[in-house]
């Protein structure tokens, strides 16, 4: 994997590099993630830390980005990553389980909080969030911070869920990501979770391969899942984390003085877009209301759902320990006071 992300990087930069301008630079910043739609807070975040970190340092880092998956999967990224080919990505945390099986506690359902300034502190600011790179560094990724991409929400093609019940009689087949754990919640919901890749997952709700799928808000408006999906509800059962990965090692080749640009430049990209993303959540739902039925649970309908998923807070503290989960459930107590 390492020698195509090479090659791929080597092809786009070829002409770059024999530049003037690239050959000053005394470092090269590899950026690359999934998203493709320009509009979407993470996408912004991204685009603004390409260019301040390329102002801030005076052209002594150049930067530059690859979006829409083009250096391969999450994966794919990950692991160029971890050998040092790409040097800051953002993913889904349970997209990372297979490489730090600790991150599957923010698989825990229905235990993060909606207050956004509460959630902020927990995920950037709690003895929990720091320690997080005692797990991430011993596998080649410096733990850099977290965008804010809202809760997953379930949307289903014809059958209005409302309940368990709903879920279990239809038998409904739903998207997950391949993660034991989104798949074992699913169950645990009497549906029929099928692991697709989400570069092929709209394709697979247009032609039924699947009934529904869960996702955030944005993601269900950037990938236009509203045009194959009737309904929307929300269930908002697990934290959609967008971890911040960097190459450690070429972290620790800065000097102090750039390894400070980038600090800043993060922490800046980080404030503007969890503000964004906080703005806009209720015009993310209004557009999607136009699109699909949005089902607003009541609190004995949603009360179901965390009932029936509560065995999983027992399973992922047995696979990630409870320093890791105290230390979460005790940062959230923190923070709510």
């Amino acid at each position: 994997m390492r020698t195509i992300v090479k090659t791929i990087v080597g092809g786009l930069f070829g002409g770059l590099l024999a530049s003037t301008a690239a050959m000053a630079a005394d470092y090269q910043m590899v950026l690359a993630m999934q998203l493709t739609d320009a509009n979407n807070p993470i996408y912004k975040a991204f685009e603004y830390i390409e260019s301040e970190i390329d102002s801030r340092s005076n052209g002594r880092i150049d930067a530059k980005l690859f979006g829409g998956g083009v250096l391969g999967g999450d994966r794919e990224v990950a692991e160029s990553v971890s050998l040092g080919d790409v040097q800051l990505t953002t993913m889904s945390s349970s997209a990372l389980v297979p490489f730090v099986p600790e991150l599957a506690v923010f698989d825990l359902p229905y235990i993060f909080p909606h207050d956004q300034d509460v959630l902020k502190n927990v995920l950037l600011n709690s003895e929990f969030s720091a320690s997080l790179s005692d797990y991430m560094e011993p596998k080649g990724f410096r733990f850099a911070g977290v965008f804010n991409s809202g809760f997953r929400q379930l949307t289903t093609s014809k059958t209005a869920v409302h309940t368990v019940a709903d879920i279990e009689n239809a038998n409904l087949r739903i998207r997950v990501m391949e993660n034991p754990f989104h798949i074992k919640l699913w169950k645990l919901l009497g549906a029929a979770p099928t692991p697709i890749a989400y570069t092929e997952l709209y394709g697979a709700l247009q032609q039924g391969v699947v009934d529904g799928q869960e996702n955030p808000y944005i993601n269900i408006l950037s990938s236009k899942f509203y045009e194959v999906q009737g309904h929307l509800t929300e269930t908002s059962h697990i934290l959609l984390a967008s971890l911040i990965l960097m190459d450690n090692g070429w972290y620790n080749s800065l000097p102090d003085d750039l390894k400070e640009v980038v600090d800043g430049v993060l922490k800046d990209a980080m404030s503007r877009q969890w503000e964004e993303q906080g703005k806009a959540l209720s015009e993310q739902k209004a557009e999607l209301a136009k699109n699909m039925d949005v089902i607003t649970l009541t609190p004995e309908e949603l009360e179901g759902f965390r009932t029936r998923t509560a065995p999983m807070v027992d399973e992922i503290r047995a696979s990630v320990g409870d320093k890791l989960v105290d230390g979460l459930l005790h940062a959230i107590e923190k923070a709510s006071k």
